[in-house]
C-alpha cells in the first residue's frame, strides 16, 4: 500500500507527508519512518509548507486553465495539484488557523492585488489569471472546512464577496476562466447560503458573456433541490 502512496512525487506527496508525520503514532510511525526517509530532516511546519505551495503556485508556469467540455474552463493537473494539497494541509490546521492566515492573510489580498492591477493600479508583481482561477477555486474548498466545523457565519460572508465579484464580472470584464471559477466556487460554498447563491448564480448566468457549461446548470439544480426551492 505505501509504494502505491508515495511513489508520485509532487506536491500532495508532500502535503501528505506532512499531515502523515504530525499525526500517526507508535507502530504507525515507525513503520513509515523506515520506509520514508524521515530520520534524516526534522519534521517541517505544516502551515510554512502551506506558504511555500502558494508562492510556488503563483510562479509556476505549468499551471494553467484548459478548455473543458464540462466545466467551460478548469485547471489543469498541475493547479489542482496545489489547491488539493492546499487544502489537506489546511484540513489538518482547521479552520480557524485557515480563515486567519491563508484566507484572509494571503488569499483575499492576491484577489485584491489582481483587481487593482486590471483598473490600472500599479502593482508591483503582476498576478496571472491562473492563479486567480486557483484562488477562486481554493477559497471554495476552504470554505467547506468551515462549514464542517460550524462556522457558518464566516463562510456566509465569504460567499457573499465572491458573490458579488460574480455580479459584477460581466461589467468588469473578468476573464471567462476566472468568472466560472468564481461561481465554481460558490457552488461549493452553496450550504452557506443556497437561496441567495442560487439567485447570484442564476443571474449570473443570465447575462453570460460565452456558452453556459452544464456542470454550472447541473449545480443550479442541484443546489436548487437541495434548498426545494423553484427560481426558474
Amino acid at each position: 500500500v505505501w509504494p502505491d502512496m508515495f511513489c508520485f512525487q509532487g506536491v500532495i506527496n508532500k502535503a501528505l507527508q506532512v499531515v502523515l508525520r504530525q499525526r500517526v503514532r507508535d507502530e504507525v510511525l515507525a513503520c513509515l519512518s523506515a520506509y520514508l526517509p524521515w530520520e534524516q530532516s526534522s519534521p517541517l511546519d505544516a502551515g510554512a509548507v502551506v506558504s511555500a505551495l502558494l508562492s510556488e503556485l503563483q510562479s509556476c508556469r505549468e499551471a494553467e486553465l484548459r478548455p473543458s467540455e464540462r466545466y467551460g474552463e478548469d485547471l489543469n493537473d498541475v493547479a489542482w495539484q496545489f489547491v488539493f494539497a492546499v487544502d489537506l494541509l489546511c484540513s489538518h490546521l482547521r479552520w480557524d488557523w485557515t480563515h486567519d492566515n491563508v484566507i484572509s492573510k494571503v488569499l483575499w489580498p492576491c484577489m485584491d492585488k489582481w483587481i487593482k492591477n486590471r483598473k490600472g493600479h500599479e502593482v508591483v508583481q503582476s498576478i496571472p489569471d491562473t492563479m486567480i482561477a486557483s484562488t477562486l477555486r481554493l477559497i471554495g474548498r476552504l470554505g467547506q472546512i468551515g462549514l464542517k466545523e460550524g462556522h457558518l457565519s464566516a463562510v456566509r460572508n465569504i460567499s457573499s464577496v465572491i458573490g458579488l465579484f460574480v455580479q459584477h464580472a460581466k461589467e468588469e470584464d473578468v476573464p471567462w476562466g476566472v468568472q466560472l471559477a468564481a461561481v465554481y466556487s460558490l457552488c461549493d460554498l452553496a450550504a452557506s447560503n443556497p437561496v441567495g447563491i442560487v439567485e447570484a448564480i442564476r443571474a449570473w448566468k443570465a447575462t453570460a458573456p460565452n456558452s453556459v457549461p452544464s456542470a454550472v446548470t447541473s449545480s443550479i439544480a442541484e443546489i436548487s433541490s437541495v434548498c426545494k426551492t423553484d427560481l426558474s
